[in-house]
C-alpha cells in the first residue's frame, strides 16, 4: 500500500510544475502583447483580429490573466516612452556624456519618480539642466560637488521671475537645511516639482514654514509685520513701508484671523488660503509667478501643463 508520504510528494511536485507552466504562460503571452500589434489590438478592442490564427490564443487567456497582461504592457510602453527612448535630450552635450548620466542616475530617477510631479523624462531633463550647471561650476571651483546655492537663486531670479530677495534665504532653508553651500539633485528636483506643479496643500505647507519666523506653527503680529515690512522696504521705501505694513496687517488678520485669537495659526492660514488662493503669499513672494511657471516647464516639457 502505497504512503500518504508518498501522495504529498508526488502532489508537491505536480504543484511545482503547474507553477512553472503558469509562469511560461504568463512570459509567452507577454510577448504576443509587446512584438505582435495584431494581438494586442485584438485585446484592447473588441473586434476580430485581422490573422485568425491569434483567436485561438486568446481563447485560453482567463479575463483576469487579460486584465493583468494588459496593464503589464501600457505600463512597459508608459515607461519606454517616459525614459527618452526616442533619443538624446540634450543636443548640446555629448551624446555618450548623456548616456553614462541617465545611467547613473537611474535609481535615483526612478526613486523620485514615484514621489514628484514628474514623469521619468522630465525628472531625467531636470537633473541634465542641474548636471551642466555644475559642470560650470566646476570651471573655476573644480572642488564644487553640486549647483551651488548661489547658482540656484541666480536661476530663480532669472527664470521663475522670483525677485523677492528679502524671503530668498528662508526659501533656501525651507527647501535645504544642511550645511552645505551645494543643493543635491534630490533637492533640486524636489524644489522644481514643488515650484511647477505643486498641489495647493503643498505650497500651503511650504509658504507656511516660510512665514513662520519662530517656528512655532503661530504668526504673530510682530512677526506679519517684520514679513510685510522687508518685502515692502524694496518697493517704497523704509519710511512709507512702516505705514504700509501696519495698515495691512489690520486688514489681513482680519481676513486671515479664523478663531480672533489675535494671532495667524496654520489652521487659520490653510481655511483662509483654500478659501481664497490669492492669500496664499499675502506675506511676500515665496513662488514663481503664474506665466513663469508655464514658459519654464515649456523647456523640457512638452505641453508645459502645470498638472
Amino acid at each position: 500500500m502505497v504512503s500518504k508520504k508518498y501522495y504529498f510528494k508526488i502532489l508537491s511536485k505536480t504543484v511545482r510544475k503547474i507553477t512553472v507552466i503558469k509562469q511560461l504562460i504568463s512570459e509567452i503571452t507577454t510577448i504576443f502583447f509587446i512584438f505582435i500589434p495584431d494581438f494586442q489590438y485584438f485585446v484592447m478592442t473588441t473586434e476580430t483580429p485581422a490573422n485568425p490564427n491569434f483567436l485561438n490564443v486568446f481563447k485560453v487567456i482567463s479575463s483576469a490573466k487579460k486584465g493583468f497582461l494588459r496593464k503589464k504592457v501600457n505600463r512597459a510602453r508608459r515607461e519606454n516612452v517616459a525614459r527618452g527612448m526616442a533619443g538624446q535630450l540634450d543636443l548640446s552635450m555629448d551624446s555618450m556624456e548623456e548616456t553614462r548620466f541617465k545611467k547613473r542616475n537611474q535609481y535615483l530617477i526612478q526613486r523620485l519618480e514615484k514621489r514628484l510631479h514628474f514623469t521619468y523624462a522630465e525628472i531625467e531633463c531636470l537633473l541634465l539642466i542641474y548636471y551642466k550647471l555644475w559642470k560650470e561650476g566646476l570651471v573655476n571651483n573644480p572642488s564644487q560637488e553640486g549647483v551651488t546655492k548661489v547658482q540656484f537663486r541666480d536661476v530663480l531670479h532669472c527664470a521663475l521671475d522670483m525677485t523677492d530677495d528679502s524671503l530668498m534665504d528662508r526659501v533656501f532653508l525651507a527647501l535645504d537645511k544642511g550645511p552645505s553651500s551645494c543643493i543635491s539633485m534630490e533637492t533640486w528636483a524636489t524644489a522644481f516639482s514643488l515650484f511647477l506643479r505643486g498641489t495647493i496643500e503643498e505650497k500651503i505647507q511650504f509658504c507656511f514654514s516660510i512665514y513662520d519666523i519662530m517656528g512655532d506653527g503661530i504668526l504673530a503680529r510682530d512677526s506679519i509685520f517684520q514679513l510685510l515690512r522687508t518685502s515692502l522696504v524694496s518697493q517704497s521705501g523704509e519710511e512709507d513701508a512702516e505705514e504700509s505694513a501696519r495698515d495691512m496687517i489690520e486688514v489681513i488678520t482680519k481676513k486671515m484671523d479664523i478663531d480672533r485669537d489675535g494671532k495667524i495659526s496654520y489652521a487659520d492660514y490653510k481655511q483662509s488660503v483654500l478659501k481664497n488662493p490669492m492669500l496664499l503669499e499675502a506675506f511676500g513672494q515665496c513662488l514663481p509667478s503664474r506665466q513663469a511657471t508655464f514658459s519654464y516647464l515649456t523647456t523640457f516639457t512638452s505641453t508645459g501643463s502645470t498638472m
